[in-house]
């Protein structure tokens, strides 16, 4: 579900970028939207298999990482603007170059193997 995911997402996002109806390009986004939440049960669920008796501490770890990022990206977006005489495109294909970036993520991750042995 992870490379649905972000495949449709990374996808999604592109494609708003491709379309000249305003409406079909906020569908657009918004299904990219979808697809990332496709992603999101899985993840956890990773985060409770690998972590094992430290899943609370892994999963609490990951959501602080994903909200650094979260607080970091305006201001990655206002440099990507500024850098590219406000072309908002190019923030839209590299959101969809780290969607891609995160199945490359899935690919070694292993949910099978704790950690640590409990």
């Amino acid at each position: 579900m992870a490379y649905i995911g972000f495949t449709g997402a990374a996808g999604f996002l592109v494609l708003s970028t491709r379309v000249n109806d305003p409406l079909l390009a906020m569908i657009s986004i918004g299904l990219a939207s979808f697809c990332n939440d496709l992603v999101m049960p899985g993840t956890w669920a990773a985060a409770m298999d690998v972590g094992g008796k430290y899943a609370g501490t892994l999963s609490g770890a990951m959501n602080m990482w994903g909200n650094v990022g979260g607080l970091l990206c305006p201001l990655a977006i206002g440099y990507v603007l500024s850098w590219t005489n406000n072309n908002w495109n190019v923030t839209f294909y590299v959101s969809a170059t780290i969607y891609l970036l995160g199945i490359v993520c899935w690919v070694f991750l292993d949910p099978v193997t704790p950690l640590e042995a409990e």
